[in-house]
């Protein structure tokens, strides 16, 4: 049985001797600082690796202020669109020699600034992070990042944001991303075009919506108010829309689902009457999740890279540790892709 490998076989004074550099080289590339030769940390990670070197995470954190910790705080975790965020997010951890920790915080649209600061210096008091990443509702609650600010943490949002210089935001461009659904359906011909809105308090849901109203007078068409209905971002609430669709004397010919799991919700409402999608009615989702390969039929919806938006926030959080004074507020879009599968056609009475 081969022997436990003992985390002082090797110390970083070794791997200096072996990458032929100083000790205080080794730790500025093995704690990702930046202004560190290519060569000369190409030569460090290689005689960490041939070492089999691994830094103490707690001796680390002793060392100096960093805990190594970034902590992602989210709402729903069971979601497809955080599962995937997160797995990117806990990638780039491992890449940079961070840890990812995982915070549910409750909803705090109606609480004052002090209960927010209560709440936040707990999870800051637990977990200690160098920094934080931002998931909806949270990325865009102005009181949050108030209290956040406040409290000297550094801050990356994930998602559609009117905070303006308010750290680094990472997203794709769900408005544009809107107007292309629209343009695809008219393309097909339809003309009665429903919506299914998400969460009011997810900023999301209000720039799809935008950009598919622009598209809808673009193409001369109206919104009809009977047409879009509320949502919740998950499965239920895409079905309930499509009971409501059915008992209308004028269904829509198409729906825009402001994500995929309504999306889902809306095709099993339909299919359960014993009508078929796209036969009776066009469906395209938002995200790209899970659940859009494995429902049937496959279905049309945006894709959004879930995975790299979480690896991209963590990359951009770690860099704005490592700069002295960070790297500012900014702004990362990140592409978004059509996926043309089969919840799509042309109307019946076109």
């Amino acid at each position: 049985m081969a022997k436990a490998r003992s985390e002082n076989s090797a110390k970083m004074k070794d791997v200096a001797d072996l990458a032929g550099v100083s000790i205080k080289t080794v730790s500025r590339v093995l704690n990702n600082e930046p202004h560190v030769q290519d060569k000369l940390r190409r030569k460090v990670r290689e005689a960490a690796e041939k070492l089999d070197y691994v830094p103490s995470q707690s001796a680390r954190s002793l060392r100096g202020s960093r805990s190594y910790d970034i902590n992602l705080i989210c709402h729903n975790p069971d979601s497809a669109y955080v599962n995937s965020i997160q797995f990117g997010a806990v990638i780039a951890c491992q890449e940079l020699g961070y840890q990812l920790s995982i915070s549910l915080v409750e909803d705090l649209d109606q609480k004052s600034i002090s209960e927010i600061r209560d709440a936040f210096e707990t999870v800051m008091r637990r977990r200690r992070p160098d920094g934080v990443v931002l998931l909806a509702p949270y990325a865009n609650d102005e009181k949050i990042g108030f209290v956040l600010q406040e409290m000297g943490i550094p801050v990356v949002r994930v998602g559609p944001v009117d905070l303006q210089n308010q750290g680094v935001l990472v997203e794709i461009d769900d408005y544009k991303a809107a107007i292309e659904v629209v343009r695809h359906l008219t393309d097909l011909g339809h003309r009665r075009i429903g919506f299914i809105r998400g969460s009011e308090n997810q900023r999301a849901t209000h720039v799809r919506f935008s950009g598919f109203s622009v598209a809808m007078e673009a193409a001369g068409l109206k919104v009809d108010p009977d047409l879009v209905r509320p949502g919740m971002f998950d499965f239920q609430a895409g079905y309930d829309a499509g009971q409501y669709y059915l008992g209308l004397k004028q269904p829509p010919t198409a729906v825009f689902s402001s994500n995929d799991d309504m999306a889902a919700g809306l095709v099993a409402a339909y299919t359960e009457r014993g009508l078929k999608v796209p036969d009776d009615l066009s469906v395209v989702g938002f995200d790209d999740a899970s659940i859009a390969t494995c429902m049937r039929p496959f279905l049309t919806t945006i894709r959004q890279p879930l995975s790299d938006l979480g690896a991209t926030a963590v990359r951009e959080l770690v860099s704005t540790l490592s700069e002295a004074n960070g790297n500012g507020a900014h702004r990362i879009v990140l592409d978004h892709e059509f996926i043309l599968r089969d919840t799509t056609a042309a109307p019946r009475e076109s």
